[in-house]
Formats: C-alpha cells, structure tokens, sequence
C-alpha cells in the first residue's frame, strides 16, 4: 500500500513475510535491530506478532510489530482503571479489556526527527478504529521505552500507572474511542 512522501522520500509500507527482503536498518538500539534482523519472521511463524515496514526500493525506514492484548484491573491504578472504565456500559465491565499492543516500534536512524513514528502510531489508530475489525479492540498498548514516552504522549497515550515510572519501560494506552 502507498501511503506517500515525506521529504521527497518514496515509500511504502508492507506487512512483513518470510520472503520480505530487510534492507540495512540501524535505530541506535541494538535489541531493536536485532528483532527486525533475528526474530520479526520467527514472531510471525509463530503467530506472535505480525510485523509491518516502511520502505523504499533499497532502505528500511521504519518498522513496527503488532500482537493481541488486553488491559486488566491488575495492572493499572484504581484511577485509571476507573478512568479508561467509565465509558463502558457498567453491564459490559469486564476485568480486562481488548486491546493490541505495539510491541516494537522503531525508525531509521537516517530518516529519524521526519514524522515516520507519528505516521506509524496514526496508521495504527485508523487501522483499528476505521477498518472492519475481525475481532474487537478496544485500546492500543505500549511498553515504552522511558525516554520516549513524551513521543507517545504527544500522541494521546496515558500511563497505566505511576508504578513503573523509574523503570527502563512504561505501560501506556491509547483509548480509540477518543478519535
């Protein structure tokens, strides 16, 4: 599918198969790397995670990976739990809620600061608030990386709890009913 240009850069994103080619790819961070390179179509075989690139002809510019989730009462505070609760029918409140989760996302070190990680949660917002869902979802979740949380805040995520706020990840969320 295209999606367009940015900066003059033509690219397209794909969900990846075990015939995708992966082109040259550095974030910066070595467990990042190493998915996309060792285990993204391990994950996929496995039925784990489905993982989807960014890319032109001859670069990976992008990739994000994509599995099921929920969001349980265990594992948030009260207050958002009651929070992220109150908009449901109190006859439909569960202990947990449907929700996918962005389990790795990661951007090129060369087309970094470019708009390519807003474009990606975006995609993933309209993906499962748009189009006809085979099964319903409720929430995108996220364990953050603490220092990008601002990023992902920027885009409407919230944090699950204080909990984990001097950890190397942050549980955060993203209600879709919001859009």
């Amino acid at each position: 599918m295209s999606l367009g240009k940015v900066e003059q850069l033509e690219w397209d994103i794909a969900r990846l198969t075990q015939d995708t080619p992966i082109h040259s790819f550095d974030c910066g961070k070595d467990d990042l790397n190493k998915f996309l390179k060792n285990d993204a179509k391990k994950y996929l075989n496995d039925l784990f995670a489905v993982t989807y690139v960014l890319q032109t002809n001859t670069e990976t510019i992008a990739y994000f990976s994509l599995s099921n989730d929920r969001i349980a009462r265990i594992d948030v505070s009260k207050t958002e739990w009651n929070r992220l609760s109150r908009s449901v029918a109190n006859n439909k409140r569960k202990k947990s809620h449907p929700a996918v989760k962005i389990g790795r996302l990661a951007v090129n070190k060369k087309s970094a600061q470019v708009g390519f990680g807003r474009i990606i949660v975006f995609y993933v917002k309209k993906l499962y608030a748009e189009t006809l869902q085979t099964a319903g979802c409720r929430f995108i979740t996220v364990d953050a990386y603490a220092e990008v949380t601002d990023f992902y805040e920027k885009n409407g995520f919230k944090f699950m709890t204080e909990t984990d706020k001097d950890e190397e990840t942050r549980a955060m969320y993203f209600d879709l009913k919001t859009i």
